[in-house]
């Protein structure tokens, strides 16, 4: 796909998508394999947390804990499935993509098409530079004490912050550094999938904003050439061929967006285990800032929130931008002098009118818009915790 060889961005996106089994034009039996063991190594993590759990006193903050360190799995196990259901409108979105070149006709509208393209090239390497910044601190943290004690060992261990993720009922030093190893490589695989996952939100906002502009961008030169020329009906008619074209564009991605929403389903729960999640995370930052007041632990605790909040930025900043440019189509629509052209053109311009009067957005199920209200709504549902 050129468009992934020509970016080194998309290039990036599109290898990470391979290592860890989400590249959808590869359905090898090599790559099921790989699939399903990095299901089943998820799926493990889960049934761990909650034997550890069970092994261990059932307390209020022993769950707490517990809960802190599933979500994320759970979220992640859910949506890599999710994501492999979704391989059929990954394609379409990919083969649109890959036919953007194709309908640009001037350099205006080539000039439009780079800045969406580099737009989204910003919001995956964000992603890129984020992900690997908690990988980065991540395995210092857990790291850092097992190459102490080798390097210059004490009469007893250093503290492992396994601790703080996690009820580990056994002592053996041995065991607790296997887990940590075993926390760092999870860690490493959780978020490649979170770039690659949640970078699809993005590249369909970005895609479908693109088609809205060149759209408006098209329809305003149609409607100033039909205005300051007197033409005739042949004239008009070629303008019209170019109209259906426009309207044809429109479908395309009205069809696109349906396409995602229509799979909203895969989103709904993993989108509610998010809220949850990030509502367990500030109940242990907070508890751990007015009890135990351990300056590591709220560290620790707040890296990951800010993490998390974050990437839930992001991903309702770019269902934002869709619905900006799909409301901008609209007024630029208004504004033009539609009223001064041809009837039969007009009526053209009114179906585009009265389609463009729906904002078109990303919405999961009809219960949640990813946009910068529902990043706000989020926020909100939580505030009780800070309180």
């Amino acid at each position: 796909m050129d468009v992934f060889d020509k970016h080194q961005s998309y290039h990036s996106y599109r290898t990470v998508m391979k290592i860890i089994g989400l590249w959808p034009y590869n359905n090898s039996i090599y790559v099921c394999i790989q699939r399903l063991w990095l299901l089943i190594f998820l799926l493990g993590q889960i049934i761990f947390q909650i034997v550890m759990l069970l092994r261990s006193e059932i307390t209020l903050q022993n769950c707490t804990l517990i809960s802190f360190t599933i979500c994320p799995f759970i979220i992640i196990f859910l949506r890599y499935i999710g994501f492999m259901i979704f391989f059929p409108t990954v394609k379409f979105l990919f083969h649109h993509i890959q036919m953007e070149e194709n309908i640009i006709q001037d350099s205006i509208e080539a000039q439009i098409r780079t800045k969406f393209i580099n737009d989204s090239c910003h919001m995956i390497d964000i992603l890129f530079w984020i992900t690997y910044a908690l990988i980065a601190f991540f395995s210092m943290l857990l790291l850092c004490p097992m190459i102490l004690d080798f390097i210059n060992p004490l009469n007893e261990s250093r503290t492992r912050i396994i601790h703080y993720f996690t009820v580990f009922s056994y002592n053996r030093i041995i065991y607790i550094d296997i887990l940590c190893l075993n926390y760092i490589f999870i860690a490493i695989i959780a978020s490649l999938s979170i770039i690659c996952i949640e970078s699809m939100i993005g590249l369909y906002s970005y895609h479908a904003s693109l088609f809205f502009k060149i759209i408006g961008y098209r329809i305003q030169k149609i409607v100033t050439y039909l205005t300051i020329f007197n033409l005739s009906s042949k004239q008009i008619d070629s303008k019209l061929v170019e109209l259906y074209r426009i309207v044809d564009i429109h479908n395309q991605v009205i069809e696109l967006i349906n396409a995602l929403n229509n799979s909203g389903i895969q989103f709904m729960v993993p989108s509610i285990l998010i809220v949850i999640s990030v509502a367990i995370n500030l109940h242990q930052l907070v508890n751990t800032i007015l009890i135990r007041k351990n300056q590591l632990e709220i560290l620790i605790f707040l890296i990951f929130l800010v993490f998390q909040m974050m990437i839930m930025f992001i991903c309702n900043y770019s269902g934002q931008i869709l619905i900006d440019n799909s409301q901008e189509l609209l007024y630029d629509l208004y504004i033009s002098t539609w009223y001064f052209v041809p009837l039969k053109v007009q009526k053209i311009l009114l179906l585009i009118m009265v389609r463009s009067s729906i904002t078109y957005m990303i919405s999961i199920l009809g219960v949640f818009t990813p946009c910068h209200a529902g990043f706000s709504t989020v926020i909100y549902s939580n505030k009780y915790i800070i309180i």
